[in-house]
C-alpha cells in the first residue's frame, strides 16, 4: 500500500498493481587454471590490499576471499550510502536518461550469474550487478543529471568508486574508474566529466562498471538508460502525481 498524510492529520490508503516478470539472466563459467591472469595476479592484488592473512592464503582462499568476502563488504558500503531519501526532494524531482560513457559498448549485463571453476569443480560464484560499458581506454565518464557526490574513493573490488545522489532515494554508480574529478560533497551538473574509465578493483580490461540504486536497492541500469521506460516509469508517473496534488 501506499499511504497519503496532510498536515490535518487525514490519512489516505491506496493499492499498486504490480506485474511479475521472470527474467532470464545470464549465466557463465569462468575457468580458473595455473595460467589466468585473474587468478594470478588481480586476485592476489586485491587480496594482498584487503586481507589479514594474506600470507597464509593459497591463491584459490585469496579468490573466494575477494569473491565473496570483499565483494560483500564493498556493496554493503554501497547499499548504506544509498539507502539515503530526501522526501522533501519528491516536489523538485525530475531526471533524465543516463547514458555515462560516449559510444559505449555494452560487455556484461545486470544480473550476470557467475561461476569460476577450477579442475572442473564450482569454487565460487557472482551476481552482477550493474552494466559494463567500454570504449576508448581512459574515455570519459559523463554525469547526465544533476546530484551530490556522496562517495568518491577506493572501495576494493569496485576500485575507484562514484556514486552519486540525484534525490528522491535515486543513486548512480561508477566504478573501475582510472582517476577521479569530483570529492564526496561536491555538487554536479549535467554534462559534468566526473571521472575515466580504467582497471582499478576487480577489473582485468579497461571500462565502466555502472550502477543504478533506488534507496539502497541495486536495479537494472539498462532501463534507466531507455527513453521509453523512464516514461512509462518514472517521468510520466511523476508528472501525473504532481498535476493530482496541484
Amino acid at each position: 500500500d501506499v499511504v497519503a498524510l496532510d498536515a490535518a492529520g487525514n490519512i489516505t490508503k491506496s493499492k499498486i498493481r504490480f506485474f511479475y516478470q521472470d527474467k532470464k539472466y545470464r549465466i557463465s563459467k569462468i575457468k580458473l587454471d595455473g595460467q589466468s591472469r585473474f587468478l594470478n595476479e588481480k586476485i592476489p592484488e586485491l587480496a594482498q590490499q584487503y586481507a589479514k592473512n594474506y600470507d597464509a592464503m593459497s591463491n584459490l582462499e585469496k579468490m573466494k576471499f575477494v569473491n565473496e568476502n570483499l565483494r560483500e563488504a564493498n556493496e554493503k558500503i554501497i547499499s548504506q550510502i544509498a539507502a539515503k531519501v530526501e522526501i522533501d526532494a519528491a516536489e523538485n524531482f525530475s531526471v533524465n536518461k543516463f547514458y555515462p560513457l560516449k559510444n559505449g559498448k555494452a560487455v556484461a549485463s545486470f544480473g550476470d550469474h557467475r561461476y569460476y571453476t577450477f579442475e572442473d569443480k564450482d569454487v565460487s560464484e557472482s551476481w552482477h550487478m550493474g552494466i559494463d560499458l567500454a570504449s576508448t581506454q581512459k574515455a570519459d565518464i559523463i554525469a547526465n543529471n544533476d546530484g551530490t557526490v556522496e562517495f568518491a574513493a577506493d572501495n576494493g573490488i569496485y576500485g575507484r568508486n562514484i556514486l552519486i545522489n540525484h534525490g528522491f532515494g535515486l543513486f548512480s554508480l561508477y566504478g573501475h574508474c582510472s582517476s577521479l574529478n569530483v570529492k564526496a560533497g561536491d555538487s554536479v551538473k549535467a554534462g559534468d566529466v566526473i571521472a575515466n574509465t580504467g582497471v582499478t578493483g576487480l577489473a582485468m580490461g579497461d571500462h565502466l562498471h555502472f550502477g543504478m540504486l533506488v534507496q539502497g536497492i541495486e536495479v537494472r541500469p539498462e532501463e534507466w538508460m531507455d527513453n521509453g521506460w523512464m516514461k512509462d516509469n518514472v517521468t510520466g508517473v511523476l508528472n501525473a502525481a504532481k498535476k493530482m496534488v496541484e
